[in-house]
């Protein structure tokens, strides 16, 4: 058995049986996500508008990236035999892709500015900011993902851009806006929101009577620690998830210019893309997860939520005619 059959057969497998189980895990993560950040008590936490409008984009990233392969284990993959599918779907996946990374380093510099003491900047933590940031930040990832609209098309059965000037354009603007700058902000905001936690508790230890510490504050310093938690673990994974997927985009600019490259190479070259992105599309199916794991207030909500839905679910079947049309 040849290398490229070999890693075919791995390649189809993956489709068949792993990307439908992270696929379910991620909408339905997603779309509680969605259902937990748009409910009136969120809404009015600016961070929240981040979470939510991030959530829709890693939805709408799952639906573009990780559908199509599922589809290609039973026809002919559509990205590689429709250009006009070749174009949209990287188009779409990009920018979503991007957006939603771009509105978690939105989040991250919220929480930044909602932990400062400074008044000025602790005016950004705004709702209303929050919605221009996230329509301004769309829009300026969708013009920029525009490129792939023109320049994509298929080239011996592979979704490719088709001129010299396009990927470096691609690299440099995946490669800053995707795999740099976002992680790098949500590190500083990560020291800085430590760093001012550090000064609040400080000085509520120095305004609080010696022995009789407030329980409202002990409350206060439980939300801190947590808000802090979450931060962390999500830069951690976002990092460990995106670096593969990063670095690839760069190997692949510098080698694009190679033109006797073996067979054994491009097999491998192919393997490696589909595995980084796989790895960068799992964030996404992860992020409702991780929430979940490192905020109680999180967990409490999303119980409630359920419990109620439940107990609807229960009057309807059991008293069908006290429930009203509306």
């Amino acid at each position: 058995m040849s290398l490229s059959t070999a890693l075919s057969i791995i390649q189809t497998q993956i489709n068949r049986y792993c990307i439908p189980i992270i696929l379910s895990f991620g909408i339905t993560g997603s779309l509680l996500n969605i259902l937990l950040f748009s409910r009136r008590e969120f809404r009015n936490i600016s961070c929240c508008i981040y979470f939510l409008s991030a959530s829709v984009g890693m939805l709408i990233a799952m639906c573009f990236g990780l559908m199509p392969r599922v589809y290609s284990v039973y026809y002919p993959d559509p990205i590689n035999t429709i250009n006009a599918f070749c174009k949209t779907r990287i188009y779409f996946g990009q920018c979503s892709a991007l957006i939603y990374r771009w509105l978690l380093t939105m989040a991250c510099i919220d929480r930044y500015t909602s932990s400062t003491t400074n008044a000025r900047i602790r005016w950004f933590a705004n709702v209303r900011i929050a919605y221009r940031v996230v329509l301004i930040t769309t829009m300026i990832l969708i013009l920029f993902s525009i490129h792939n609209l023109f320049y994509r098309t298929i080239n011996k059965d592979l979704c490719i851009l088709s001129s010299v000037g396009s990927i470096v354009y691609n690299t440099i603007y995946v490669t800053t806006l995707g795999g740099v700058i976002p992680p790098l902000i949500m590190i500083i905001c990560a020291v800085l929101i430590r760093n001012n936690l550090r000064n609040k508790r400080e000085r509520r230890r120095t305004n609080a009577p010696l022995g009789n510490e407030d329980p409202s504050v002990r409350i206060l310093q439980i939300r801190d620690q947590q808000t802090l938690v979450m931060l962390f673990v999500q830069i951690i994974f976002y990092i460990l998830l995106m670096l593969p997927w990063t670095i690839f985009i760069v190997y692949s600019a510098f080698t694009s210019k190679i033109k006797h490259k073996t067979n054994n190479r491009i097999v491998i070259d192919l393997f490696i893309e589909y595995a980084t992105e796989t790895l960068g599309y799992a964030y996404s199916t992860l992020s409702f997860y991780l929430y979940t794991l490192t905020s109680h207030t999180f967990r409490q909500k999303l119980l409630k939520i359920i419990y109620s839905i439940l107990k609807y679910v229960n009057r309807c079947y059991i008293h069908p005619q006290r429930i009203q049309p509306n």
